[in-house]
């Protein structure tokens, strides 16, 4: 798999960059992880994102969870082995 070619298919989906690159490091390293990241999620982005994820067979789980109060979103992504 390839890592360029996984990241522009996450973007494609309207994740932004820096979501977009650490999920497709997930992906291509097999590695769990979770991260704070102020960029708005539109729901329809997430909506693609878990489609995109399907359809790859990316084997991953993700949990997007916004913080209103702070303006954040909790990014959390485990590899399904």
């Amino acid at each position: 798999m390839d890592e360029a070619q996984v990241i522009s298919k996450i973007k494609g989906t309207g994740i932004p960059e820096h979501d977009a690159r650490v999920v497709a490091d997930c992906v291509i390293s097999r590695r769990s992880c979770s991260w704070v990241n102020v960029d708005e999620v539109k729901r329809d982005a997430v909506r693609s994102l878990v489609e995109l994820i399907q359809n790859e067979k990316y084997n991953i789980a993700l949990s997007i969870k916004s913080v209103a109060t702070r303006d954040k979103y909790i990014w959390e992504v485990k590899v399904l082995d």
